[in-house]
């Protein structure tokens, strides 16, 4: 009896399974429920000019440095061709070899870039990353000084 019922309940459930898909068109998307055709083709691809870009950041920082050299630090942020001169935050983080980290706000410089100075009074290996906030996103990219 029990096999019976568990055989019952199977098929029941396979039509019921199958049934979900009959009567269904696959929608193709070129048509609209009224049956007139809607072409999506002028709007392009998503990843168009208009489309989101990802948050970019051109870290430009001298390869070496001198003991007690003020070296300027720019990072140009963009996203896609524009270049963003409203993000919401580029904070620079130096860490020497110690692992002990400073972190220091920059401003727009008013040109294309989030620019600081930075004097750097110990010889050492630095890695300098701007933690950048903007439009929603946020990258961090890292790169090395070397100071003699």
């Amino acid at each position: 009896m029990k096999t019976v019922k568990f055989t019952f309940l199977s098929a029941l459930l396979v039509l019921l399974l199958g049934a979900c898909g009959i009567g269904e068109e696959k929608s193709t998307g070129a048509e609209t429920s009224g049956g007139q055709e809607d072409s999506h083709a002028e709007h392009g691809d998503m990843e168009s000019d208009k489309g989101v870009h990802p948050l970019e950041v051109d870290l430009q920082l001298p390869e070496t440095s001198g003991s007690g050299e003020e070296v300027t630090i720019r990072s140009i942020v963009t996203m896609g061709d524009e270049i963003i001169e409203d993000a919401d935050e580029v904070k620079y983080e130096i860490v020497n070899e110690a692992g002990e980290s400073e972190m220091i706000l920059a401003e727009f410089d008013g040109e294309e870039s989030y620019t600081i100075k930075k004097t750097f009074d110990a010889p050492g290996t630095y890695k300098v990353t701007p933690h950048t906030t903007a439009r929603g996103q946020h990258t961090m990219p890292t790169k090395e000084i070397t100071v003699e």
